[in-house]
């Protein structure tokens, strides 16, 4: 398993305002609320050992992976951002669709799974593709192997990660690595706290990073589209 505190990476994210209901909610069931950086009680149907690994990083969806870097680049990282959300025509909206719970990794990894409308996925390519000049290391390193399909080769080859493009899932992790013993419970309460927000849209997309020696992420820059 990687360390979470070692290295400094990079990360785009879709992230709702500080006091939307949805981020205010994700963030208590994740423990964590990353726009402040302030930790907050779990919820008394979950562990710490729950949300070890989605809790550090705040409610969250990923638009390009969180990459190692060189903290003397996140100039020229940030600069890259802003200029592929420019690239964007004018009056685009990142739209989300379609919400539904579903349950990855047998059991462990819960999430809100959405559809992306074709200006947030020709986005998520665009950054994709640029950013990963500025990629030191990957955290799929070493999960791709020789025996592992040839697409997937070829994306960790260009892209240093083998998810995304046309097979991307957007989701928001809600819960990971679950170890309780009530699965049909936690179902019930994550389809009640998703359910008003199936549908989600957003003007702005959030660069994230996670400095050297620390385990949590945080906001660096919120980039609008439109250059608001």
């Amino acid at each position: 398993m990687t360390d979470l505190r070692s290295g400094t990476r990079f990360a785009v994210y879709l992230c709702p305002p500080s006091g939307h209901p949805y981020y205010e909610a994700g963030s208590d069931l994740l423990g964590y609320d990353v726009r402040a950086g302030r930790a907050r009680p779990l919820p008394d149907f979950l562990r710490a050992e729950d949300q070890a690994d989605a809790g550090p990083y705040g409610l969250h969806l990923t638009v390009v992976e969180g990459f190692f870097t060189d903290p003397a680049l996140w100039p020229d990282i940030e600069a890259e951002v802003r200029a592929c959300v420019a690239c964007l025509s004018p009056g685009a909206v990142l739209t989300l669709t379609g919400g539904r719970v579903e349950v990855w990794d047998g059991g462990e990894t819960w999430v809100h799974r959405l559809d992306a409308n074709a200006p947030l996925l020709v986005l998520h390519t665009l950054l994709l593709a640029r950013l990963s000049r500025f990629v030191t290391a990957s955290p799929f390193e070493g999960k791709v192997t020789p025996e592992s399909p040839a697409f997937e080769r070829a994306r960790m080859a260009l892209l240093h990660t083998p998810r995304g493009l046309d097979s991307w899932q957007p989701h928001f992790t809600l819960v990971q690595p679950y170890g309780g013993g009530d699965p049909a419970g936690l179902r019930a309460r994550l389809g009640a706290l998703t359910a008003p927000h199936q549908t989600q849209t957003f003007r702005s997309v959030a660069l994230f990073e996670k400095r050297e020696g620390e385990e949590r992420w945080r906001v660096r820059a919120e980039v609008p589209l439109g250059g608001d």
